[in-house]
């Protein structure tokens, strides 16, 4: 007998007026604030930027008599998610950078990257910040040409994946749900404005205010006064590692003092938490200094930082174990996959699910269903072909583009890459997303094929690769199935979302670097992390270098790579033999030889006070559920401060400079 179809809900089409207006205003005034903040503390304004539009415009909804919507809310909710962050010319900044670096220098990077990645030293582009400059045409126009690729990329195959796993092969998608429900949180009528989500969300966002406002306002303010900023708390953070060499050496420590993190730690799955500051301790508290002494860092010097300690040690040691733990993740996923596979009844998957949510949990199972279902009508679908048609062709573009920048590389490997590699690991992903809930990750594949293939040349590394992983588009298209928006809601977000990405990431981007330099010491963040970054990255870059391999001698050591594939496959069967929660497991390993002084240790005190002082005292079930609530806050009072502090700014900078 055919699938009988299932309740038709309403679908509606949610794009409208306050999906443009709210595009714009993200655009205009949380983009260049994310900008600031990210290259001032390090953080990024992605929960901000959406829960201010959203409140923005609930309110304004409420004073006209109405409510949002949730249809209305999740495409606001998309489109601020989408625009919230530095944008996409945030990349050519970078490039600018470490054209210019003596770190990229160093390695021989930087005076052989390509033109279409970054102007030259010597050009008025780079030494007039100027990103206007007609030497930035090549650069820019790959980005344009990237933007377009991309979303006829991702949207075709992630809408191909969606109808495979999710109506043809009938997958639960069991995270989709608590996503769904996360993005339409505050969809309450108006009548209940006064609830518990309101009055967390207002507490959450006075912390921000007052922290963010130690954090960042003053410093920022003070800037434009003094010659230094005027930072009451360190900025990213206080180095204790030359001051505690003797006692620990190669021991990278630093203390950070981000409330942002610790709020974080109760959000965080507390398993997940508590194995990463463990391997923290561990493998840097423990380990390094029993490595140093038996003469495994030689790079390291005493009266290195805490970043310069953290390179060379991961240079003599712990790249080749952490490469081999990659290694042990990735297949412990593809594990996981095939052992689910194995299970033939729908109900061992939902007791499963109940023991991960709980009793109480969100999702509820019922009957196993099987067979391919009825197209909900109403719901948006167009023809599978044509979604395939975009993925060939934009792919097909991702292969032509590579091929004309990068001649010498081998063509069939990008041919691989875009037809066969990321199809395949893209459904594998998907099907597991549809599963578990989590994807499978490929480790350094991309890298592997640039050091087998022989080529040589850096700049292959800055080049478009067709090489991505879409499974969590087949779930964001379920998300869009749960929350009854249609499917064309956001294709039309997409065309309005390209120009205004594109437009105010240079504007504003353009507007800041001419103002000063970046990194600089304007921004503390982008001025201790940004040489970290160009020397690791340059160091990955040797591996095509015409000169010396260093990322090779580094990373090419089997004994170690099969010491670090064996501990992770260890680690994950201790933990899948004593029944612990396999978040436990995904935390170690992100653990290892990561500084216990910053994220880890700030996290674990969150988690800690969540777990044991917090939750018990307002209850387990109610605390979780404020604190995703509390931490948007925080994210909106942080950006509010952050919105003042470049507004300020760039008044500033106009009054001094004209830029244009």
């Amino acid at each position: 007998m055919p699938p009988k179809p299932e309740p038709e809900g309403e679908y509606v089409d949610a794009f409208d007026w306050k999906t443009v207006v709210g595009a714009f205003f993200v655009g205009l005034v949380m983009m260049p604030a994310a900008i600031y903040v990210s290259l001032f503390a390090g953080q990024g304004l992605d929960q901000a930027a959406i829960w201010v539009t959203i409140i923005l415009f609930a309110e304004l909804a409420r004073r006209s008599v109405s409510a949002l919507k949730k249809q209305e809310m999740y495409l606001l909710y998309y489109v601020a998610a989408g625009l919230s962050g530095g944008g996409v010319f945030a990349g050519l900044v970078w490039n600018q950078f470490l054209r210019q670096s003596r770190e990229a220098a160093a390695f021989g990077v930087a005076q052989n990257m390509p033109t279409w990645a970054a102007p030259l030293a010597d050009s008025p582009a780079l030494l007039e910040r100027k990103l206007w400059h007609p030497d930035w045409l090549p650069a820019i126009g790959l980005v344009l040409v990237g933007q377009v690729l991309s979303r006829f990329n991702w949207f075709g195959i992630g809408y191909a994946l969606f109808r495979l796993t999710s109506d043809v092969e009938r997958l639960p998608f069991p995270m989709a749900t608590v996503a769904a429900e996360g993005a339409v949180a505050l969809a309450e009528s108006p009548e209940k404005k006064e609830s518990w989500r309101w009055r967390v969300f207002s507490i959450g966002s006075m912390l921000g205010l007052g922290f963010g406002m130690v954090y960042v306002g003053i410093p920022a303010i003070t800037y434009l006064i003094f010659a230094s900023p005027l930072a009451l708390l360190p900025i990213p953070w206080k180095d204790f590692t030359p001051a505690l060499q003797n006692i620990l050496p190669a021991t990278p420590l630093a203390i950070s003092f981000d409330l942002g993190s610790v709020l974080w730690g109760m959000v965080v799955p507390f398993w997940a938490v508590v194995g990463t500051f463990v391997m923290s301790v561990v493998s840097t508290l423990v380990a390094n200094p029993i490595l140093y002494n038996l003469g495994f860092f030689p790079t390291w010097r005493k009266g290195m930082s805490v970043l310069d300690t953290q390179f060379a040690t991961s240079f003599d040691f712990w790249l080749p174990v952490g490469f081999g733990v990659a290694l042990a993740v990735a297949g412990v996923g593809v594990w996981q996959l095939v052992r689910m596979l194995k299970r033939k009844e729908a109900a061992v998957m939902a007791a499963d699910m109940e023991l991960l949510l709980g009793k109480e949990g969100i999702l509820r199972f019922g009957k196993p269903q099987t067979g391919p279902r009825v197209i909900p009508k109403g719901r948006g679908d167009f023809p599978v072909w044509i979604a395939i048609a975009m993925f060939l062709v934009s792919t097909a573009g991702y292969v032509w583009v590579c091929h004309i920048l990068v001649p010498r590389f081998p063509l069939w490997i990008l041919i691989f890459f875009g037809f066969i590699w990321t199809p395949i690991t893209s459904y594998i992903s998907a099907r597991m997303i549809g599963l578990t809930g989590n994807g499978v990750w490929f480790p350094y594949v991309k890298e592997g094929s640039f050091v087998l293939s022989g080529y040589k040349g850096v700049d292959i590394w800055f080049a478009p690769i067709p090489l991505n992983d879409f499974g969590g588009v087949a779930a964001f298209f379920k998300q869009l199935e749960l929350t009854k928006t249609k499917f064309t809601s956001i294709i039309k977000a997409e065309i309005l979302m390209f120009p205004i990405s594109i437009g105010f990431s240079f504007l504003f981007w353009a507007f800041i670097w001419h103002l000063t330099t970046i990194p600089s010491y304007a921004f503390p963040f982008a001025n201790k992390v940004w040489p970290f970054n160009a020397r690791t990255s340059s160091l990955w870059m040797t591996a095509t270098s015409e000169g010396r391999a260093w990322l090779l001698e580094a990373l090419l050591k089997p004994n170690w790579i099969g010491v670090g594939f064996g501990f992770g496959w260890v680690l994950y069967w201790i933990v899948d033999i004593m029944k612990w929660p396999i978040f436990l497991f995904y935390g170690a390993v992100g653990g290892i030889n990561n500084q216990i002084g910053g994220w880890p240790m700030l996290s674990m005190i969150g988690a800690l006070l969540g777990k044991f002082w917090l939750a018990p005292r307002y209850g387990e079930e109610r605390w979780y559920r404020w604190v995703p609530v509390l931490c948007a806050g925080f994210a909106c009072g942080m950006g509010l401060v952050s919105m003042l502090a470049v507004g300020i700014t760039i008044v500033q900078g106009t009054v001094v400079t004209k830029p244009f």
